[in-house]
């Protein structure tokens, strides 16, 4: 994964739950240190909020590092999928150039034949 889509992926994965890095930052100044800190406490006591497991690395928001990747990847195929169908022209670059990338290439995919 190319750098810009890592940066992407924490500007829409940031706590508060999905929201842009200034308006994530601005909102995170303004509570107390135990509210910012509520899921990983959670996950301390109870373990992955998705898997369940307990002996494995913290990631954020309450999910351990596997299934934040997962999540995050979900996220970032789930914008990626509404913006290109709301707005196909005015993509983010992240998104353009990937799907200038796909057309270019279409024609060296062999083509499917239906039985």
């Amino acid at each position: 994964m190319k750098k810009q889509d890592r940066q992407l992926l924490d500007d829409i994965f940031l706590q508060p739950w999905f929201l842009p890095r200034e308006k994530a930052f601005a909102i995170r100044r303004i509570l107390p240190p135990e509210y910012r800190h509520r899921m990983k406490f959670y996950f301390d006591d109870y373990g992955c909020m998705k898997c369940g497991k307990r002996d494995v690395t913290y990631g954020s928001n309450g999910l351990c590092k596997i299934c934040m990747q997962q999540v995050k990847l979900k996220l970032f195929f789930a914008i990626k999928r509404r913006w290109t169908a709301a707005s196909p022209d005015n993509l983010p670059r992240t998104f353009k150039r990937m799907a200038d990338a796909q057309e270019l290439l279409k024609d060296l995919i062999p083509q499917l034949k239906r039985h």
